[in-house]
């Protein structure tokens, strides 16, 4: 369920996640235009999800993924300071193409 966001709440108590992999195509593209873009972004938590790796995925990842019903990536979503999910964007174009309104909105 997606919470609402009162405009009072928009204080930095907002988090960004980034679901993300290393061997994930869009995610790439995602991380490429983060670096190409004149938005801070660096707010958003990345959060790693690789599991074509040596080491496991650690625990706290997997954990806040089933939280916020991650099942691919890249996904990034944006919950409040209660951990309530109030927005979520799906696939590199999805996020791409909006990151610059939501961290307007929600940073």
């Amino acid at each position: 369920m997606i919470g609402s966001l009162d405009p009072e709440e928009r204080v930095m108590e907002n988090k960004f996640y980034l679901f993300s992999k290393k061997s994930c195509g869009p995610c790439a593209l995602v991380d490429k235009y983060f670096n190409s873009i004149k938005v801070d972004t660096s707010m958003i938590e990345k959060i790693d999800l690789e599991d074509f790796s040596d080491e496991p995925i650690p625990q706290e990842n997997l954990d806040l993924a089933k939280k916020y019903g991650v099942t691919a990536t890249p996904v990034l979503i944006i919950a409040n300071a209660n951990g309530v999910k109030i927005e979520e964007r799906v696939g590199g174009m999805g996020i791409t193409q909006s990151i610059r309104q939501l961290v307007e909105k929600y940073a």
